[in-house]
């Protein structure tokens, strides 16, 4: 009898399906992340996230030098993690700027070296 086997089809992620944590001492809510990039400059491999402030929460500046690892997680459209990635960082930048002249989003920029050596994979159903 011969075996069948089944392959699943290929789902691609989609940009707008993933939650970013930081370590537990920083806790700053997922649903605050506005998005992320990686990227490399030169030999160092460069995280870049941003966060929006909130009447119910404001970043303290001081807590950039307590976050020392990131987790990135990916979804499926029902909102089930499926896979992403956990690595630590180190050489944070924080950027925070308001103005009177404009009515924008209260925003927070962060950007940390990553050390790539630290890089994980996370696969929920392997």
């Amino acid at each position: 009898m011969n075996e069948i086997k089944f392959t699943p089809p290929i789902e691609p992620l989609k940009s707008n399906r993933f939650i970013i944590k930081f370590n537990d001492e920083v806790n700053i809510p997922e649903y605050l992340f506005r998005g992320f990039e990686i990227y490399n400059e030169g030999d160092n491999l460069i995280f870049k996230t941003k966060i929006f402030q909130t009447v119910n929460f404001s970043f303290n500046p001081s807590n950039i030098f307590n976050i020392t690892d990131v987790t990135i997680q990916y979804l499926d459209p029902t909102g089930v993690v499926v896979n992403g990635l956990t690595f630590d960082v180190h050489g944070s930048n924080l950027s925070y700027k308001n103005d009177y002249s404009d009515d924008n989003l209260s925003m927070i920029d962060f950007q940390f070296v990553v050390k790539p050596e630290t890089i994980k994979l996370i696969y929920q159903n392997s």
